[in-house]
């Protein structure tokens, strides 16, 4: 089995400290479930019959069936997929058989994707997947400010087998039972309990010996089911032998364990401001200010050190946090910004930094800060149609506290062995992200040591990270603009190409930055998310090649080109 993670930047509160917790936003991650939505479904939907030659169509798949046709508000075939709970075979809870994960996959049409297979998880803890489905990555969108569901030519579907999972228990669609969130005390037992569904889930599809690829975002860069899941494990038990693998994107601390009281995206957030302020728009005389509490609270000379690359060594912790002589509020520098930013700009998104007022409206109330017209997936006909039964109220991130946020980052417990076995991790920032700052990432992996060296040797800013034009936006473009209309392109073709940031490899592990991303990356600019994946799954060399997407033209294998 091979394994793979891969963590875009920044979903659901993975900065720890005040900014997470104090932010009035905050709301946005903490829907209460509202009530299930009487919608109108399509006239009489036909019944969509799936293939007895379908490969993963079996006895036992076969209640998890999804009409595709029949998922509501969507109205063209979602083709072949399969949802439902599988139950959760764990030692660490007392009625395992009511704790089950919800899960939704897709098989591929692409011949390259045979014996693969890619998990998708969102962050939090405790938010949904059905978020990355939904809105970034999935194979149809229904994305903030849209009238209805639009199929998605950036669909990871089209590259390879993909299936969203809702954890831990009781996140999302899934099922806890009573207490079960509550025994849950740090992600060794998250991964234990996610051991016991990825088990039950390859035997349900008869996916025995399929590559395994973990991605994500936000949160889910913290999570250790890369240690828990390994080849010789009962969960991924297999009849060939190959090596483990992993991608991720997005990391959770920026600072060495000495350093970890205050919240760690402190550290670069000076810079930050520095360097995006012609977007925030702060005054002269309150940036000068932050500036010079960024200095005396040490974090510029901490950062200089962090940023050097080779390093010299691991990092002290700021001098602040070594005397003292500060209060926490003193270098309290990332939150007071956020919070002037807010003062400029009532709508500000710490997600994404250009966001401005009003409000898009939105199925989930997520990513953009306005409250939905609806909660999609706490509709019973929605619900219904994911074979999710009984109903639960859903929320996309849960309101119960899981206490995960004081397990040690994964920066220093797994990521090096990750990195070790597999040789295939990527580990990326969108720079419009004010939540986790691409260069407290870069600082954390620069204090990491593996494959027998601490940090990367050179500087990672050198490269350019490219991702090929979309292949029928320029078209349609022109074709208006010579005919003096305005522009009309469907919002699921809208993704630019070029130059979107910085790539840099070493010893296995590549850091990738994002330009004109956010907190997710598949959504704001979902080429290059699509990118990212393609590199992670050997489909091109490296991030700076040029050239089409590999499903683009003649070189898609499948039926659902770009």
């Amino acid at each position: 089995m091979h394994l793979t993670a891969f963590l875009l930047p920044a979903l659901l509160g993975a900065s720890s400290g005040a900014l997470a917790a104090e932010n009035p936003h905050r709301r946005a991650a903490t829907l209460k479930s509202r009530a299930p939505k009487s919608a109108s479904k399509p006239a009489a939907p036909v019944k969509r019959v799936l293939s007895e030659d379908s490969r993963f169509l079996n006895s036992n798949s076969e209640k998890f069936v999804v009409n595709g046709t029949g998922v509501p508000e969507v109205n063209f075939d979602l083709g072949e997929s399969y949802a439902g709970r599988l139950p959760i075979t764990s030692p660490n809870v007392t009625n395992a058989t009511a704790n089950e994960l919800f899960f939704w996959f897709f098989p591929s049409a692409n011949e390259l994707a045979s014996n693969e297979i890619v998990i998708w998880l969102n962050g939090g803890p405790g938010c949904s997947s059905m978020d990355g489905l939904f809105q970034e990555n999935g194979p149809f969108q229904w994305q903030s400010g849209t009238f209805e569901p639009q199929p998605n030519p950036f669909s990871w579907t089209n590259l390879t087998n993909m299936v969203w999972i809702d954890q831990p228990v009781g996140t999302g669609l899934s099922l806890a039972a009573p207490g079960a969130p509550a025994q849950i005390k740090d992600e060794t037992d998250v991964a234990r309990d996610f051991t016991g569904f990825w088990k039950n889930f390859i035997e349900t599809f008869e996916m025995q010996g399929f590559d395994v690829y973990f991605t994500g975002e936000s949160y889910a860069g913290q999570s250790n089911f890369t240690r828990q899941i390994s080849p010789t494990s009962p969960a991924t038990s297999s009849t060939r032998t190959t090596r483990p693998t992993t991608m991720s994107r997005g990391s959770r601390s920026t600072t060495p364990p000495s350093a970890r009281a205050p919240s760690s995206g402190r550290l670069p957030a000076a810079a930050y401001l520095n360097h995006y302020n012609n977007v925030l728009n702060l005054n002269d005389s309150f940036v000068t200010a932050i500036n010079e509490r960024a200095e005396a609270c040490g974090y510029n000379t901490f950062m200089d050190l962090a940023l050097t690359f080779p390093p010299t060594g691991k990092f002290p912790a700021p001098t602040s946090f070594a005397t003292g002589n500060l209060t926490r509020d003193d270098c309290d520098v990332l939150d007071d910004i956020y919070l002037a930013a807010l003062y400029v700009n009532p709508c500000f998104n710490f997600y994404h930094i250009t966001d401005y007022c009003p409000f898009l409206w939105d199925e989930l109330g997520f990513p953009s800060l306005g409250d939905g017209p609806n909660n999609y997936f706490n509709r019973t006909d929605v619900q219904k149609a994911l074979n999710v039964n009984p109903h639960v109220d859903y929320a996309i991130c849960g309101d119960h506290s899981l206490g995960l946020e004081h397990s040690l980052p994964s920066s220093f417990t797994v990521l090096a062995g990750v990195v070790e076995r597999t040789n295939n991790v990527l580990v990326g920032n969108g720079n419009l992200d004010y939540l986790i700052l691409s260069n407290g990432t870069l600082a954390t992996l620069n204090n990491m040591t593996w494959n027998g060296a601490q940090g990367f040797s050179s500087s990672p800013f050198t490269d350019k990270f490219f991702v090929p034009y979309n292949p029928t936006i320029g078209d349609a473009l022109t074709e208006t603009f010579f005919q003096s209309e305005i522009p009309t392109v469907s919002v699921g073709l809208v993704a630019g190409g070029g130059y979107f940031g910085t790539t840099h490899t070493e010893r296995g592990l590549t850091f990738v930055t994002v330009d004109h991303a956010g907190h997710e990356i598949p959504q704001y600019v979902p080429g290059a998310g699509y990118r990212q994946l393609e590199f992670l799954l050997g489909r091109i060399d490296s991030l700076t090649e040029q050239g089409d997407f590999t499903t683009q033209s003649g070189n898609f294998t499948g039926t659902t080109p770009l």
